[in-house]
């Protein structure tokens, strides 16, 4: 007969938990795959999970001679023009207010901006369509690998966050390397 009584008291305390963690994935905003570029399954120069946005040349791929954490990292070189790559993060919906911290690894060399830039940056596509975003700019010049990170809050619902490299500099070189999103806050 205390079967039943332990499953009416467990029974209440196991849905609460459920609900906790059902709340939980609802802002597990942390899903960038493949965040350090290892893999690559095509052999075509753009890491698995990760997209051409635009203007990708074949100077501007993987490359596994340059990393801060494991073999590989994403190299964009510049020529004056624009070119993407993105990845749209998992699990990556939620309410105005929600607030987001990108983090990455980046190294510069030679870069001049010339009215451009060598960039990562995060953006929440909103649910009616406009977009908040938040970049790290790396600077002029030449960086070893710097860690850097930015946070936004999102002003609206959004449907998706993605998360760009960015080359649109006159000269130079990019590597990007240990890309994450976490949330930080919110509702």
């Amino acid at each position: 007969m205390r079967t039943p009584r332990l499953i009416t008291i467990l029974l209440p305390a196991v849905l609460l938990l459920a609900l906790v963690a059902t709340s939980a994935l609802a802002y597990d905003l942390t899903k960038v795959k493949n965040p350090s570029f290892e893999k690559d399954t095509n052999g075509d120069g753009i890491p698995n999970a990760w997209f051409d946005g635009g203007g990708l040349l074949p100077k501007d791929k993987r490359v596994c001679n340059q990393s801060f954490s494991g073999a590989c990292s994403f190299r964009m070189v510049a020529d004056g023009t624009s070119a993407y790559l993105y990845q749209q993060a998992l699990y990556s919906s939620g309410p105005a207010g929600v607030e987001m911290t990108l983090t990455v690894y980046v190294k510069g060399k030679d870069i001049m901006n010339g009215g451009g830039w060598a960039r990562v940056w995060l953006e929440f596509d909103q649910s009616d369509g406009g977009s908040d975003w938040f970049s790290i700019q790396l600077p002029t010049g030449t960086n070893d690998w710097t860690y850097r990170q930015v946070s936004g809050t999102a002003t609206e619902p959004f449907d998706s966050i993605r998360v760009w490299v960015d080359m649109r500099a006159t000269s130079g070189k990019m590597w990007v390397d240990l890309v994450d999103v976490n949330w930080t806050g919110g509702p």
